[in-house]
């Protein structure tokens, strides 16, 4: 039974006066105890009854002389919501609402219900009144709505009607942060009704995560210096340590962005020592230190991450959990969170792999690839399964570099069996056939189909199942060189070759995206499988088989001077040496015509420069791997923006193609 009925000599208004106030009380009490694991649960029940509170206030007619409590009512629910909500424009409705009941009660109205003309109505009839602090608490309100979905524009014309000149000179005060640093909020705060946050505190805020926000606006839109500017100044304002660490970040990043290195990992330093929790401060240093090539500092920040990930306890010690407005919630415009953003674990420990592998710490990256691979099996996850991590690639792939470090560390077998894993997995999901369409200028038909969305995305994939899987053969294929068993590298080597040549390239008028780098890297895959096939086989004796993969090689990609090489050897083997001395000098476009012992000698010299001690591993030159991974690199940083998530799995996965091919040849 409401207790109105129940106490008759008692105003209703006082009554719900002090339920708010209760409310208000609940919840400050549970902040100064500030245990995360009740949070939520303490937030929707404070939600629940102030919301329970405003709809018995809302259910008669709006009065003047009660619109305080009202709108404090209505300011402490929308609170609660936005805070329940986690940011963006929950709770418009109900303080549209409140606006045109609060015009109602002051006999007047707005032109219309748009946000901007009800707040240019209300804020007219309030000035100089004592519902002016009631209203500016219900503009915090809509400031933090516009701030959270980054609708800056309408954050700056709402500052202009909340300066104290509201006249029609507002736009004179300039642009965004003149307009923002100009907001003036009545402090006349009302005793009877307490706020879950205080009007002053919630302005300082807005106000640091607004400058915030324009300046990840203009580093978005390049303009750099500006938006170091902006940092600065969020720097300079009051706030809690936690938004400060992050504005240290920020900065960073732009300082980055500006070539400026040094300067910004002194400001991830900085955010560090603010608040040791700012993961993301010690993520971009590591990045920095990865683009100063500085490879033992990058490692280094990279396992303090992992170790700070893997404990999140320690990291969390010193986060307030009871912030009913935390800056996360203003701040969460894709772009900020992506700014700030950290790996997860596994995402931590890839990057850790990558890199080791990449600085040529063979020992360390197996240990880091082996314990991903753990991992996948304890979550019990198929070695098929799409990454939604953007630091984590498709399992596949991860499972096909971790081959590669077990076979730069020697671990010839263990190498073998992983990349039976991804052929187990893979191999089956082949198609007998598949037609990848490729366009050329030339041939473009301007009245052809083209493919749905759906076509193209199986194209990617089954494209994405064979130079797995192609891949995966060929480091089997290595793996059995080294082991000086040249009658399975060749059954591996052909296996690659039968895989690769399913792939039928069509030239139509349309193209799937991503398909062109796709046929790119299946070219050098099979040049690579034929003459890794053709070293076998020479080392077999047989010469004939040998000279006819080398053959193949140059045909499907003319001018490799290492396969070259390897067919004048062929020919030499064969006894065919007026052939091999022709193919010579048409190679070395001699005009001269020199005779079969000097062929014979610069013939025999550059052959030597094709085998390795210990195995005959068919090498290319640094110069020809530059050009590899340059031309694959690029290619998959063109679709890195694509929308389709199929195509940037496709793309990394034709970077990590090449990448898993030439490194051997390193």
């Amino acid at each position: 039974m409401d207790p109105a009925f129940s106490i008759g000599r008692t105003d209703c208004w006082d009554i719900w006066t002090d339920e708010n106030n209760s409310i208000v009380k609940k919840w400050k009490s549970f902040a100064r105890i500030k245990k995360r694991e009740h949070a939520n649960e303490t937030l929707r029940q404070c939600h629940y009854e102030s919301n329970k509170l405003l709809q018995k206030i809302q259910g008669l007619p709006p009065v003047a002389a009660r619109l305080p409590l009202e709108l404090t009512v209505l300011y402490n629910t929308l609170l609660f919501s936005f805070s329940l909500s986690g940011g963006g424009d929950t709770g418009e409705e109900l303080l549209s609402r409140g606006l045109v009941r609060g015009l109602e009660a002051l006999s007047s109205q707005a032109p219309s219900r748009a946000p901007l003309d009800l707040w240019r109505a209300t804020l007219q009839v309030s000035s100089g009144t004592e519902l002016a602090h009631c209203v500016h608490q219900l503009a915090c309100v809509q400031w933090a709505q516009w701030l959270s979905t980054c609708q800056l524009q309408s954050i700056r014309e709402l500052a202009l009607l909340l300066t104290d000149s509201w006249t029609e000179n507002l736009t004179s005060l300039g642009d965004f942060l003149a307009a923002i640093r100009e907001v003036h909020l009545s402090v006349d705060e009302n005793p009877a009704c307490s706020v879950a946050l205080s009007s002053g505190e919630f302005r300082e805020l807005l106000h640091v995560c607004s400058v915030v926000a324009q300046g990840v606006v203009q580093m978005e839109g390049g303009q750099l210096s500006e938006a170091l500017l902006a940092f600065q100044e969020a720097a300079g304002l009051s706030c809690s340590r936690t938004l400060l660490a992050q504005v240290h970040t920020l900065t960073g990043i732009c300082l980055s962005k500006l070539g400026r290195p040094q300067s910004a990992l002194q400001c991830h330093r900085k955010a560090l020592e603010t608040d040791f929790g700012c993961l993301s401060a010690l993520y971009q240093s590591s990045l920095v230190f990865r683009q100063l090539g500085v490879v033992q500092a990058e490692i280094e920040a990279l396992s303090l991450l992992h170790s700070a990930v893997a404990c999140p306890s320690s990291t969390e010690a010193g986060q307030d959990w009871t912030a009913l407005i935390a800056p996360v919630t203003l701040l969460c415009s894709p772009a900020v969170m992506h700014m700030l953003s950290t790996p997860a674990l596994l995402g931590v420990k890839y990057s850790l792999a990558q890199r080791s592998l990449h600085s040529r710490r063979f020992s360390e990256a197996v240990e880091h690839y082996l314990d991903l691979l753990a991992s996948f099996h304890q979550e019990g996850q198929q070695p098929v399964t799409t990454g939604h991590s953007p630091h984590l690639p498709r399992i596949p792939e991860i499972y096909l570099e971790a081959a590669l470090a077990l076979l730069k560390a020697k671990r010839h077998w263990d190498a073998i069996v992983v990349c039976e894993e991804v052929v187990s997995k893979t191999v089956v999901l082949i198609p007998d056939q598949l037609a990848v369409p490729l366009s050329h200028a030339e041939l473009r038909d301007p009245g052809s189909t083209e493919p749905s969305d759906e076509a193209c995305e199986g194209k990617w994939e089954s494209l994405n199942f064979v130079l797995w899987a192609a891949a995966a053969y060929f480091l089997q294929g290595q793996a059995f060189t080294c082991l000086k068993d040249s009658k399975e590298a060749v059954t591996h080597f052909t296996r690659c070759i039968s895989l690769l040549v399913k792939v039928h390239v069509q030239h139509t008028g349309w193209q799937c995206e991503g398909t062109a780098s796709g046929v790119q890297a299946l070219q050098r895959l099979k040049v690579l499988a034929f003459t890794a096939r053709g070293v076998s086989f020479m080392e077999r004796q047989q010469e004939k088989e040998a000279l006819h993969n080398f053959q193949l090689s140059l045909q499907a990609s003319p001018g490799s001077a290492e396969t070259e090489l390897w067919l004048l050897e062929a020919l030499w083997r064969l006894g065919r040496r007026e052939e091999a001395a022709a193919y010579w000098r048409k190679s070395q476009g001699s005009t001269q015509s020199p005779t079969t012992e000097d062929t014979e000698g610069e013939y025999n010299s550059g052959c030597r420069q094709c085998e390795e001690e210990d195995g005959g591993i068919c090498q290319l030159n640094d110069a020809t791997l530059e050009v590899v991974c340059s031309n694959v690199q690029s290619q998959a940083q063109s679709h890195k923006t694509s929308d389709t998530s199929s195509s940037n799995d496709l793309s990394h996965s034709l970077y990590l193609c090449a990448f898993v091919i030439v490194s051997f040849v390193q």
